[in-house]
């Protein structure tokens, strides 16, 4: 919609342009008619003889004002405001030329109220009607001499009052247009269910602040939301039902944002809020509150809902500097905003990512960050899940090492080892990777490779320590010593790995494979309890439960 503004201001100001030049080379008839006329000595002989060449060189300067204006100061004021003075007294100059007040060309100030009631409306235009009425009429009764009436004066109260018509009828027209063309982009950029910004204004926002703040000088941030099993309720209570619902929310979402903020309906039941001049910790902030008085209102048939209440999850991402394009940012709340509807729901999640993580670790010349990075995405490429599974992982590692209070190099290392334990998986068929069958003796063996795998190629890079390298390797060792690939018991066992392993174990039980549905979280705790002492370390098992149910 900006860009199509744009583009329909400049055709106008080209069209504006071309009437003013059109107008300014009407003005010059009454000099050529000066020349070439019998009494061209008589009139000579009342003006002095630089006036022509002054009114000529005036002309030349108000077409390069006007072209410069029109290329690079549409907007400046000032340059407005000189350019119809100099207007004005070009159409005085050429109207002195024709006679005063006996001129025939008295109607060449239409030219000047038409153009500018059209640009920039009827108040503008009255003021232009105003100033040649009073032009013209003082200058019948001033020049003219003669006794008795002065039939140009009253002639000229009818053109006179033609020129205030004239301004009234364009100015009225300007006006009643720009109203329904506003109420036209109005209508366009609204959503006509919640009354906030939708979907298309969202993105042409954003582009445009992307646009005029290239490098990123200020913050911008974004936060999306998403109804938690908003699916649920519809089927419940009905459509219409639910449409209430999604204006009760939207309101609650209006009325706990700033007026600066853009609150925008994404789609469906996703909101989104842009907040221009926000980092993300004070967006988090603003989530957070929002989230917390969407728990506290109270919804129509809120009680037959998971929770007896109605929810929302929401993602929130900052502008970065390396972002080349709106496209990424957005993305980016989205990957938060998947997060925060996978872990449990009715939270706020911040996007990280996989690649930030490694800026503390000083990998030479970042030639082997670049093909981690390579590997990673190229897994991603052929399996998604093992991707987002990942990310997951990780997000499982750090709570768990936060809660058992690990000092900073062993959360890193088990933070490192999370991310790169299926690394190995870039040299296994794409077809095993995705397939939805029962996997065969062979292709079995095949994935446990994947340890060993991994731990070979992220142990060529001199700066990754041994004991990632340990972590990852020995991640699907069991308690037991039934796991592989060494058949590794108890204590034998890396603690760092044998915490990977819980936090690896428990993401594949609660996230959607093609072969298994996944558990919700009370399933998968007691899963883990079933298999203490013989797949997980017992001890680790009860420490994991309870971080995971309190802290997230």
């Amino acid at each position: 919609m900006h860009e199509w503004d744009n583009e329909k201001q400049k055709k106008f100001n080209s069209m504006f342009f071309t009437l003013k030049i059109l107008a300014l080379l009407f003005c010059t008839t009454p000099v050529f008619q000066y020349y070439f006329t019998e009494n061209a000595f008589h009139i000579w002989s009342n003006f002095n003889i630089l006036m022509p060449v002054v009114f000529l060189v005036v002309i030349i300067a108000v077409v390069i004002l006007w072209f410069v204006v029109n290329i690079k100061f549409v907007n400046n004021k000032f340059c407005k405001y000189v350019e119809i003075v100099v207007y004005y007294l070009i159409c005085l100059c050429a109207l002195l030329y024709s006679g005063g007040y006996e001129s025939y060309y008295k109607y060449m100030f239409l030219f000047m109220i038409v153009v500018y009631t059209m640009e920039y409306g009827f108040n503008l235009g009255s003021y232009v009607a105003t100033i040649s009425s009073i032009t013209i009429l003082a200058m019948d009764l001033i020049m003219y001499k003669s006794d008795g009436v002065n039939p140009y004066f009253q002639s000229d109260i009818a053109l006179t009052a033609m020129f205030y018509l004239v301004a009234w009828v364009v100015g009225f027209y300007v006006k009643i247009e720009g109203e329904h063309i506003s109420e036209l982009k109005n209508r366009a950029n609204i959503d006509f269910l919640t009354g906030l910004y939708n979907h298309c204004y969202f993105y042409e926002t954003l582009e445009n602040m992307f646009k005029n703040d290239p490098e990123c000088e200020k913050a911008i941030s974004v936060i999306m939301i998403d109804i938690d099993y908003f699916k649920s309720y519809n089927d419940l209570y009905g459509h219409q039902v639910g449409d209430d619902i999604l204006k009760e929310i939207a309101y609650v979402i209006k009325s706990s944002s700033e007026q600066k903020d853009i609150i925008c309906r994404y789609g469906g039941e996703e909101f989104t809020v842009i907040y221009p001049g926000i980092n993300q910790k004070k967006a988090i902030e603003f989530a957070n509150n929002i989230r917390e008085k969407i728990y506290d209102h109270k919804f129509k048939g809120q009680e037959l809902m998971p929770n007896h209440n109605l929810t929302i999850s929401i993602g929130v991402s900052e502008r970065k500097k390396s972002d080349d394009n709106v496209r990424n940012f957005i993305e980016r709340a989205d990957i938060a905003l998947y997060r925060a509807k996978f872990f449990r729901k009715n939270r706020v999640e911040l996007y990280t990512s996989v690649f930030e993580q490694f800026s503390d670790l000083d990998i030479d010349n970042d030639k082997g960050m670049t093909s981690v990075k390579a590997l990673i995405t190229i897994v991603n490429s052929r399996d998604h899940y093992t991707y987002s599974h990942t990310e997951r992982v990780v997000i499982y590692c750090q709570i768990f090492a936060d809660y058992l209070k690990l000092c900073n190099e062993e959360k890193k290392q088990l933070v490192y080892g999370a991310y790169l334990h299926d690394i190995g998986k870039i040299n296994i068929s794409k077809d095993i990777l995705i397939s939805n069958k029962k996997l065969t003796k062979e292709e079995w063996d095949e994935i446990k490779k994947h340890p060993i795998d991994s731990a070979d190629i992220i142990g060529q890079m001199h700066q990754i320590d041994n004991n990632i390298v340990d972590i990852v390797r020995q991640h699907h060792e069991r308690f037991d010593g039934s796991g592989y690939p060494y058949g590794l018991k108890g204590n034998n066992i890396n603690e760092l790995s044998r915490m990977l392993s819980i936090s690896d174990s428990f993401d594949a039980m609660t996230a959607n494979r093609p072969y298994q549905r996944k558990k919700n979280y009370e399933d998968a705790f007691e899963e883990l309890r079933r298999c203490k002492g013989t797949q997980f370390d017992p001890d680790l098992v009860d420490k994991f439960i309870y971080a995971i149910d309190k802290l997230m």
